[in-house]
């Protein structure tokens, strides 16, 4: 492949990864979309594509659709509740391209997604995110524009999106979520139940390889005493406990570290009405960590 060409793919690579990753909720698949997409457009004839952009993306979203449908069956299969593997912001985005990623890659937003079918997934996606038009959505789809935007249209309803809903300030995370950490390292289970809406929701994701809750727990009573009880567990005198802090998946988190490797990931989201938590995600799969172990992209606060 010439030089120029690889350029034109190079020039349209994080595009290509954000919708991938957006749609298939996974970084590895969606550096195997990506990678996929490189290999056809090495193979393709060059002549006969008006816009490169447009192929790229057309063939993009379509890959990520056959993978999203095969990744559907696994985690049909997935030991206990599955999250997306984490997104983590580094130093080097634009603020632009920041705000665009804190509003399109929340863990609710991910999880909501997770009821969609493929196409309306891609339609809703493309459409909502990506700002493509439904004559171009459709061109992607193979479908008509109609088609698509009833797609969209019935994706928003089964998502129950709303994405202003996800827009909440890092300060009102970053300060909740502190709140959080003290009242369970306390044992505070009336503090912990002030914080948390009476329907909270514990997504904790263990992926069958470390213990975790095999189920969403849900209500601020038993949710209060899992933490309270987790905290309370003695600590073996060898084992270093540290608190870091990431941003990821669009706004604030914490991750707990023991003797230097990453136990377990904790993000919230946050009642806009109440200003109290509403869900907890709790990542405990350590396929899933490894990717907080990059100390570069590290917001670090020890404990």
């Amino acid at each position: 492949m010439h030089p120029e060409e690889t350029q034109i793919f190079e020039s349209y690579r994080s595009l290509l990864e954000a919708i991938a990753y957006r749609m298939v909720g996974s970084l590895s698949e969606a550096e195997d979309v990506v990678q996929n997409t490189y290999i056809k457009w090495a193979k393709v004839e060059k002549e006969a594509i008006r816009s490169p952009k447009s192929w790229l993306v057309t063939t993009c979203s379509r890959t990520a659709m056959d993978v999203l449908k095969s990744a559907k069956v696994r985690r049909l299969e997935y030991v206990g509740p599955w999250l997306p593997e984490p997104f983590i912001e580094t130093k080097s985005n634009t603020p632009d391209e920041k705000a665009e990623i804190d509003d399109t890659v929340s863990m609710a937003l991910m999880l909501a997604l997770e009821k969609l079918t493929a196409a309306e997934r891609a339609a809703l996606l493309l459409h909502d995110v990506f700002d493509y038009s439904f004559d171009e959505v459709g061109e992607i789809l193979k479908r008509s524009s109609v088609a698509c935007r009833n797609l969209a249209s019935r994706a928003r309803k089964k998502a129950q999106t709303n994405r202003t809903k996800f827009k909440v300030s890092p300060h009102e995370h970053e300060k909740l979520l502190s709140t959080f950490l003290d009242a369970a390292q306390s044992g505070d289970i009336n503090s912990l139940k002030s914080i948390l809406v009476e329907s909270v929701e514990l997504h904790s994701d263990g992926g069958g390889k470390v213990t975790a809750a095999r189920k969403v727990v849900i209500g601020n009573e038993v949710v209060s005493k899992f933490f309270a009880n987790i905290y309370a567990r003695p600590k073996t005198g060898q084992t270093q406990a540290v608190i870091k802090h990431y941003w990821y998946n669009g706004a604030p988190g914490i991750v707990g570290f023991e003797n230097n490797k990453p136990v377990v990931a904790f993000s919230i989201e946050i009642d806009p009405e109440s200003g109290k938590i509403e869900k907890l995600f709790a990542l405990r799969n350590p396929d899933k960590l490894k990717y907080f172990c990059n100390d570069a992209l590290i917001a670090e606060k020890s404990q």
